[in-house]
């Protein structure tokens, strides 16, 4: 036992004694490692402008309506508006889903559901808000999250349909974030 601490230690605790020689605490602080990063790397996932995928008019419609999955079913898709509710309520893509920008965080999950196609737009060719929120929702972790060219004006010139007011089945807005 030289070079060890076991000879002050009494015989009848020394199983209990982790031992670093065997590796067996190597292997614990690992695991848990392992166990913890998924969750630390979901938390703080980072995006950028090359992140992005943007579609026109067409090619929202056509991403929303083709089927995808093992058996070719077609998922949930929404139209997101980031605007804020008085944009929204003026004019918006019918059937599309108000979600203020800045509730976005604590609401996104509750109100657009899980492995949904979003497609965000904002107001026009030079507004950044579909950007902000595009990456908003990457970094909630939302993988098919899709930023309309041009937002409403070149859906509107594309001779799609626009709706005003709010739609008599708004959605119910969570109390709490939803995780």
């Amino acid at each position: 036992m030289h070079g060890s601490f076991q000879h002050i230690i009494p015989s009848r605790y020394r199983t209990a004694v982790p031992r670093l020689h065997d590796g067996g605490v190597l292997r614990l602080a690992i695991g848990l490692a392992l166990l913890l990063l998924p969750q630390q790397v979901a938390c703080d996932r980072k995006t950028s402008d090359k992140d992005l995928v943007y579609v026109t008019a067409y090619d929202a419609l056509r991403t929303m309506n083709e089927p995808t999955g093992v058996f070719g079913r077609r998922t949930k898709s929404v139209f997101c508006d980031p605007r804020s509710r008085e944009l929204y309520a003026q004019k918006h893509i019918a059937g599309a889903i108000s979600l203020p920008f800045e509730d976005m965080t604590l609401e996104a999950k509750g109100v657009l559901g899980e492995d949904t196609a979003v497609v965000i737009y904002d107001s026009d060719y030079n507004d950044v808000l579909a950007k902000a929120a595009s990456k908003r929702l990457l970094e909630l972790g939302f993988d098919r999250v899709y930023t309309l060219e041009g937002g409403l004006k070149a859906w509107e010139k594309a001779g799609n349909e626009v709706a005003t007011g709010v739609p008599a089945t708004a959605p119910e807005l969570p109390d709490k974030p939803v995780r």
